[in-house]
């Protein structure tokens, strides 16, 4: 899928930068304290407001990125929709955690649901979407819900999108098997994780837990199985996918340069090298891959 997208663009550009210089220093104002400092801890490594060249870093990498590549498929399926006369594209943000990706996805035009099994994330994320209605007086076409997907659910969608979550779901196939059921055609599962094969990331959380399969029991009592960050080497991935009825179509290792390195190189050379993703499997952190249901896979049982 091309990088050169202008009204795409756009789009990404302004919710991002509305994001890191209005809403992040406004967030005192709407955050109650305990959502504050989750929220605050989680994106302190997002640029001050007032850093305009590191504004512009941060948004060209992560228009490079998994949020990119995402954002530049909504707003081709929108485009082929209109042309056929089509619906809305409508977006499952599995794992939403505090909402930026949906509420992005719905600065895209897209019709998005964001699902996460904690409440106090979906809390702050609601607080979000409000603010930005206040404070810009338009709506995003985006809900939130307090559900478990490895559960029965219901809504068809064309993307669903799995950021920094996979590595939580359990039991994954469940997952699997339902967003299979659940794509609508040309739809696809969209993937943005750490590249579980880096070393780095592989000590990193040896010390972090002793046991992956664990459960999360939430403030009413309810209880989840719940991994505790599952790495994903790429192979392992494409395996696990392709045992659960999906073809891969894309797939690309993130090395390095996403947000410095000028368009004509990062495009000319670090692209092809990243969509040749056996050749990053050592050195790159991170990993997207795009997936379909392979109407010619068989769903082979446990990943």
């Amino acid at each position: 899928m091309s990088t050169m997208d202008p009204g795409a663009h756009q789009a990404f550009d302004g919710f991002v930068r509305w994001s890191i210089q209005e809403e992040l220093p406004a967030a005192p104002s709407f955050l109650p304290p305990g959502e504050l400092e989750s929220f605050q801890d989680y994106y302190r490594t997002l640029p001050a407001a007032d850093d305009e060249a590191a504004a512009r870093r941060y948004i060209r990498g992560f228009w490079r990125g998994e949020a990119g590549w995402a954002s530049r498929w909504i707003a081709h399926r929108r485009r082929a929709g209109a042309d056929a006369a089509g619906g809305e594209v409508r977006v499952l943000d599995a794992g939403s955690g505090f909402g930026t990706h949906s509420m992005l996805f719905g600065a895209m035009g897209a019709e998005v649901t964001g699902v996460d099994l904690r409440p106090d994330r979906l809390s702050a994320a609601e607080r979000r979407l409000r603010f930005y209605r206040e404070r810009t007086g338009r709506d995003l076409h985006v809900r939130y819900a307090r559900a478990d997907l490895t559960r029965p659910w219901d809504q068809d969608c064309d993307l669903v999108w799995v950021y920094n979550a996979l590595s939580h779901i359990d039991p994954l196939e469940d997952f699997l098997r339902l967003t299979r059921e659940h794509l609508r055609p040309g739809g696809v599962l969209v993937v943005g994780d750490i590249n579980g094969s880096h070393s780095t990331h592989v000590r990193r959380l040896a010390l972090l837990r002793s046991e992956v399969h664990q459960e999360y029991v939430a403030p009413d009592g309810e209880r989840h199985a719940y991994a505790v960050e599952r790495l994903f080497p790429p192979e392992e991935l494409r395996d696990i996918l392709a045992g659960q009825g999906f073809r891969v179509v894309h797939h690309e290792l993130y090395w390095f340069g996403l947000s410095r390195l000028p368009d004509a190189v990062y495009d000319g050379v670090m692209v092809p090298l990243q969509r040749q993703w056996k050749l990053g499997v050592s050195v790159a952190r991170r990993q997207l891959m795009v997936a379909t249901p392979d109407p010619a896979g068989s769903h082979r049982g446990r990943a």
